[in-house]
C-alpha cells in the first residue's frame, strides 16, 4: 500500500473565499527599536535541514572572536556533545554585517527535542527534528516582509503543530537597507530557532548593484541552505529529503536555460529521485507559472517553458510558488498553490 502525505499547508493569506471580497489595505510595516546585545551573545538564531539527521544552526553576533561552537543535548541545560561550524560576514556600501556563524549538528534522533546553545554562552534554544516517517507537517508561507500581517502569520504558524517551515521567497523585504535584514532575523527568530525553515530567494533578495555588487549577497551569507549536500552548484537552488518527501527548491532569479548549470543539476537531481525511499515529490519556486491573478502575468512564462518537461517527466505530486500576494490553486495537471501572508 502506497504511503499517504499529510500535508497540513499553512497558506496564510489576506483572502477569504467571497464573491464579494475586498482586498484589505496593506499593513504598515513594524517598527523595531535597535537594542543591541552583548556583541558575543547569539541573536537571530535559525536552523535548517543539512543531510540526513544534521541539521544547520546559523546566528549572528557582533564580537569578531566570538567561537562558532554549538553544544547540545536532549535535557535541558545538560549538553553532550559539542560541534565547531564556520563564519562569515559581508559589506554592503556602508553597512558591515556581525559575524555569521554556521555550524552543523549530528547526528540527531527523528522526532525528538534538543536544547543547544550557540558560541558557548547565551540562553538555551529549544528545536524538535522532523519525524524519521509519513505523517509529516509542512507550514508554507512565502513572502513574509515585516508588516503587521507578517506578525500575525508568524502567530498562525506557531499556534500548530508543523515539523518544517517552507518558504518559497521574499523573506526580509530588506531591498538593500541591510539592518532590515537583522530586524528580521529577531523577528522569526522564536520559530526559525525551534523548527527548520527551508527557503528559496524571490525578487526581493536580489540587492545587486550593477557593476558594483552581485545580487544575492547577503541572502547567501545569512540564510545557507543544503545546497552542497544536494550537488548543487548555487545556493539559490537545491533539494533535500524529509520522511518519505523529497524537495526540490528552485531558484526564479538564477539563470534555467537549456544550457544553465541550474537546468543541469535539477535534470539529474530528478534522475536520482527514489519513489520507494521518497514516494512524494515536491518542488517550490518563487514566481508562480500559473496565475490567474493580474498582477505578475507572464513572469514565469520562459521559466515554465524550460523547467516544466522534467518536472513532467519526473510525475512531481505538488507544486508551490509565492510571489502573487493571494491564494490561487489548480488540479489539473500538477497542484499549483500560491501564498503569501501580504
Amino acid at each position: 500500500m502506497e504511503p499517504k502525505l499529510i500535508l497540513i499547508l499553512i497558506l496564510v493569506i489576506s483572502v477569504s473565499v467571497t464573491a464579494d471580497y475586498v482586498r484589505p489595505k496593506p499593513r504598515k510595516a513594524l517598527h523595531f527599536p535597535w537594542q543591541p546585545k552583548a556583541s558575543s551573545l547569539p541573536q537571530q538564531v535559525h536552523i535548517s535541514l543539512s543531510s540526513e539527521k544534521h541539521m544547520r544552526i546559523t546566528w549572528i553576533t557582533g564580537d569578531e572572536y566570538a567561537p562558532s561552537i554549538v553544544q547540545y543535548g536532549t535535557s535541558p541545560g545538560k549538553y553532550t556533545s559539542m560541534t565547531l561550524g564556520g563564519s562569515t560576514s559581508y559589506s554592503y556600501l556602508f553597512y558591515s554585517s556581525g559575524k555569521i556563524h554556521h555550524t552543523v549538528i549530528g547526528p540527531l534522533e527523528h522526532d525528538t527535542i534538543y536544547y543547544y546553545r550557540c558560541g558557548g554562552q547565551g540562553p538555551e534554544f529549544q528545536l524538535k527534528t522532523p519525524p524519521a516517517q509519513f505523517p509529516i507537517t509542512f507550514a508554507v508561507a512565502a513572502d513574509l516582509g515585516q508588516t503587521g500581517w507578517t506578525k500575525s502569520t508568524l502567530d498562525h504558524i506557531d499556534g500548530c503543530n508543523y515539523d518544517v517551515h517552507l518558504l518559497p521567497g521574499d523573506l526580509s523585504y530588506a531591498d538593500y537597507l541591510q539592518r532590515r535584514w537583522d530586524t528580521f532575523g529577531e523577528l522569526v527568530q522564536p520559530l526559525a530557532s525551534a523548527r527548520p525553515w527551508m527557503v528559496t530567494e524571490g525578487n526581493h533578495e536580489q540587492e545587486n548593484i550593477p557593476f558594483f555588487k552581485d545580487g544575492f549577497e547577503s541572502y547567501n551569507s545569512r540564510w545557507t541552505m543544503p545546497y552542497q549536500e544536494s550537488g548543487s552548484p548555487s545556493n539559490l537552488y537545491y533539494s533535500f529529503e524529509v520522511a518519505g518527501v523529497h524537495v526540490v527548491m528552485l531558484g526564479s532569479y538564477a539563470a534555467y536555460d537549456l544550457y544553465s548549470n541550474q537546468y543541469s543539476w535539477l535534470k539529474t537531481d530528478l534522475s536520482r529521485v527514489d519513489r520507494k525511499r521518497t514516494p512524494w515529490l515536491l518542488v517550490l519556486f518563487h514566481v508562480p507559472w500559473y496565475n490567474s491573478n493580474k498582477a505578475h502575468q507572464g513572469e514565469g512564462d520562459r521559466m515554465m517553458e524550460t523547467l516544466e518537461p522534467l518536472l513532467y517527466a519526473a510525475n512531481v505530486d505538488l507544486v508551490l510558488a509565492g510571489h502573487v500576494h493571494a491564494y490561487e490553486r489548480s488540479v489539473w495537471p500538477n497542484w499549483f498553490i500560491f501564498s503569501s501572508p501580504l
